[in-house]
């Protein structure tokens, strides 16, 4: 998550990351070490903080989760020897155990985050959905093909010319009648005009 500071204010101050514990002093989970005023990070254990006083953002992580996490925490200004400035709102962490409706066994923690007082819900991870098998049929073909030793074998295909067009019955007929109407209409033609020409 990320917490808004002040880059007049805060710019160079430690910030931490605290979880409110019941009736005590705030545990203080992990601290920067840095006040140059630079971008820092520091990593200890499962807790990273990155501060980036130049956009007043303090950016928060927690890995590996786990139940006993749950629990309301805060980004604060860090100061070893007196009360820390806390930066609101809160953050409330719930953290689940995840169960599948298939065997009931836990699989994974779900967090949810919410801002203390609640405004804000907002779930970071859910249950890892169980992998689909897709069975589809393949396109319906006019021709079976393989292609062994780069040759083609093809089955199942009428009218098929020699140079690899597909023509059908109806368009073969209609070629062949075009073709004879267009030589009769020639002969028709060549014989008018000879009987004109050797006419009376």
């Amino acid at each position: 998550m990320k917490c808004t500071t002040s880059t007049w204010k805060y710019t160079y101050s430690q910030k931490a990351w605290q979880k409110l514990m019941d009736r005590e002093k705030p545990l203080t989970l992990i601290f920067t070490e840095s006040v140059s005023g630079d971008t820092s990070q520091v990593r200890r254990g499962r807790y990273f903080l990155e501060d980036i006083p130049s956009e007043a953002i303090l950016n928060v992580q927690m890995t590996n989760l786990q139940v006993e996490d749950s629990g309301l925490y805060q980004c604060v200004i860090y100061h070893p020897q007196k009360n820390p400035e806390i930066l609101y709102p809160r953050v409330r962490l719930v953290v689940t155990k995840g169960i599948t409706a298939s065997d009931k066994r836990p699989t994974q923690n779900l967090a949810q985050i919410s801002t203390h007082p609640p405004t804000i819900t907002k779930a970071q991870s859910t249950l890892l959905a169980r992998p689909r098998t897709v069975t589809q049929l393949p396109p319906k073909s006019t021709a079976d093909t393989s292609s062994p030793d780069f040759g083609v074998n093809i089955t199942n295909v009428t009218n098929v010319t020699t140079y690899g067009f597909r023509f059908s019955v109806i368009n073969i007929v209609i070629l062949v009648l075009c073709g004879l109407l267009s030589k009769s209409l020639v002969f028709t033609v060549l014989i008018a005009v000879t009987q004109r020409s050797f006419g009376p």
